[in-house]
Parts: structure tokens; C-alpha cells; sequence
């Protein structure tokens, strides 16, 4: 035990100086992903994309992968917007296929992996987020017209659309040039001479209109709160699974040469708590130790998408069949994608 403490202080001194080290020499990418992540999450708006997504039910399942891609949404954003569609008419096939997609990739994601990394990765994570969402999306669709395997699966009850549509005065206001409305309200039932049709808030400058302090909020909550957090987190990480593990173990566990490397990649990243962008480190740490790119590849579809705390969430609004549907996706789909990938590389592709 003794030896321990007096071993301590000099561990914590290396870790904290692999820290900054990799924080000097990954900068560029950590910055511009963080400021890529405040910006869209300021100026975009989830709610009027998750409108869009309501209004295109043909292309619903693509739309919903293309939106949780390429979105910076971290866990909670993602279970936000699934209650919100899950409120709505939408099947499950596209909320699936947000769901399963929305965890594996980001455009914040995607900038670090191919900084920190390399392209390769990066890209081949981006098809597998898209491929999985889609892939997954159609077969929940298949699954809920063909069989009543979905049915009675949300926890609370789905309110018509007459009840969850609040009628206000403000919003007839602005539909006052069409004969009626999607909530199924007529005009005429209002008084609109009461309604303020001129716009009576102050003007805005310059620097409101921008949304700086918004901006200046978001970088603080999601750059330095989230991915910085994380990212420092796995930095110490990977560095004492350097220091500790050694290179030999973690060629037998993970290596390109063991068939079982990619499940079992798998199944380590199905309970842990894994942030895509702040797991680079780890990965990068583990790949320079000896494991294979699909057994990483596995791990960074696993990890952030199956956490214990993610399935805590969804228990609260999804029953077991569709949360079993959604654990199998995210695993099938994470072994078929890392072995993809491990054969593509083996190929020289």
C-alpha cells in the first residue's frame, strides 16, 4: 500500500502530461470541432427539422437518418427529439432509424476522428451510421406492417392529433391566408381583430441577431461540459491502458488476426457510457497498442448507442420489445460493420 501512495503522485504527473501533450498536438481538430457543435446547435433548429420530417412521410426513414448524422445531438438531445416524434403520428420504422443513427455520428464526431485518426476511419464510421439507420429503419417498418410485434409499446398513451394540436389565437394569426389549419381549426371560430398582426418587439443589433452570447453558451455547456470533458477523460484513459496493459494482451483480445475481436468489441462497448467524439483518444491509444480497426470500429457503434444509462432513458417511454429490437440493431449492426471494415482494410481498400 505504501508503495502505491509513493507511486501515485508520479502517475497522476505522466497522466496529466500525456493530457496536455495530446491536447497540444490535437488543437486544431478539438477547437473546430467544438465550434462546428456550439453553431449548429444554436442555429439549427431541431424542432422545425423534426417538423420537416412529419410532413415528408414518403422519405421519412432517410430524412431521419440524414438528421441524426449529421446533428451534434449528445444522448439527451437524441431522447428530446425521439419523445417528440414518438408524440406525433410518425411510425416506428423512422424513429428507429433516427435512433440507431443519431448516437454514431456527428459532423463534431467526424471532424476529430479524421483529425485525430485519419479519414479512412472516419468515413467508414460515417457510411455505417447511415447504413445501420437505414437498414434498421426499413426492417422496423417491415416488422410493424407485417405483424403486431410493435404494438402497445410506447409507456404513455398517443393523444389524437385534435387534442395535442393547441389551437392559439397567435399561431391562426399566421394562417389566416389558408382556409384551415393541420389541427384541424377553422379561423372563423376566432376573433382576430384582437390579435397584434405588427410586430411589436424592439429591433435587434448586430451582435443579437448573430446569437453571441447564445454561441458563447454553447461553447462553454457543449464544448467544454461535454466533448472537452470527455475527451480529457479518455486521454488519461488511454494512457494508463498503455501504461498498465500490455501490448501483448491487447493484440490477443483485438487484433485484425483473432476472429473473435470484433464481437467481443462489441459486447465490452454494449453497457459502457462511450462519447464518440471524447472516446478518440481511447481508441487511438488501444489501435497503437495492436487492435484491429473493425474491433474499433465495432466498439465506437456499440459504446455510445447501448450505455446503461442511454437504455435507462428509453425504459422510461419504450417497452422491452422495441428496446430488445433496438439493442439488436445497434449490436448486429456494429459486428457487420466492424468485420466490414476489417476486410476492406484487408484488402487494401
Amino acid at each position: 500500500m505504501k508503495e502505491f501512495i509513493d507511486y501515485l503522485p508520479g502517475l497522476l504527473t505522466d497522466t496529466l502530461t500525456a493530457v496536455v501533450t495530446n491536447l497540444y498536438h490535437n488543437w486544431l481538430p478539438l477547437s473546430f470541432a467544438i465550434l462546428i457543435a456550439a453553431l449548429m446547435k444554436v442555429y439549427l433548429d431541431s424542432e422545425k427539422l423534426k417538423q420537416m420530417l412529419l410532413k415528408k412521410p414518403r422519405v421519412s426513414i432517410l430524412a431521419s437518418v440524414a438528421f441524426g448524422a449529421f446533428t451534434p445531438l449528445c444522448a439527451c438531445g437524441t431522447m428530446a427529439v425521439v419523445i417528440g416524434l414518438l408524440s406525433t403520428a410518425l411510425p416506428w420504422g423512422p424513429i428507429m432509424a433516427f435512433l440507431t443513427s443519431s448516437p454514431l455520428m456527428s459532423p463534431d464526431t467526424y471532424i476529430m476522428i479524421a483529425g485525430i485518426l485519419d479519414f479512412k476511419f472516419a468515413n467508414a464510421l460515417a457510411v455505417a451510421s447511415l447504413l445501420i439507420g437505414l437498414i434498421s429503419g426499413g426492417l422496423t417498418h417491415i416488422i410493424e406492417q407485417k405483424t403486431h410485434f410493435l404494438d402497445n409499446q410506447l409507456r404513455f398513451s398517443m393523444k389524437s392529433n385534435v387534442k395535442a394540436c393547441a389551437c392559439s389565437a397567435s399561431a391562426l394569426a399566421l394562417e389566416q391566408i389558408s382556409a384551415e389549419n393541420t389541427c384541424g381549426c377553422s379561423t372563423a371560430s376566432f376573433d382576430t381583430n384582437v390579435i397584434p398582426l405588427v410586430n411589436t418587439e424592439p429591433t435587434l443589433n448586430f451582435w443579437q441577431r448573430l446569437k453571441v452570447k447564445e454561441v458563447g453558451q454553447a461553447l462553454l455547456e457543449v464544448g467544454l461540459k461535454q466533448i472537452l470533458f470527455y475527451f480529457v477523460i479518455f486521454v488519461a484513459l488511454g494512457y494508463l491502458v498503455q501504461s498498465f496493459v500490455p501490448t501483448s494482451f491487447i493484440i490477443t483480445l483485438f487484433s485484425s488476426e483473432s476472429i473473435f475481436s470484433v464481437p467481443l468489441a462489441a459486447l465490452i462497448g454494449l453497457p459502457l457510457y462511450v462519447s464518440g467524439a471524447g472516446a478518440i483518444p481511447l481508441i487511438k491509444a488501444l489501435m497503437d497498442g495492436g487492435a484491429g480497426a473493425g474491433a474499433m470500429m465495432a466498439f465506437m457503434i456499440t459504446g455510445p448507442a447501448t450505455s446503461l444509462w442511454v437504455i435507462t432513458g428509453i425504459t422510461t417511454f419504450m417497452k422491452k420489445r422495441v428496446i430488445g429490437l433496438y439493442i439488436g440493431f445497434i449490436l448486429v449492426g456494429g459486428i457487420l460493420m466492424g468485420y466490414l471494415y476489417q476486410i476492406l482494410i484487408a484488402m487494401g481498400i
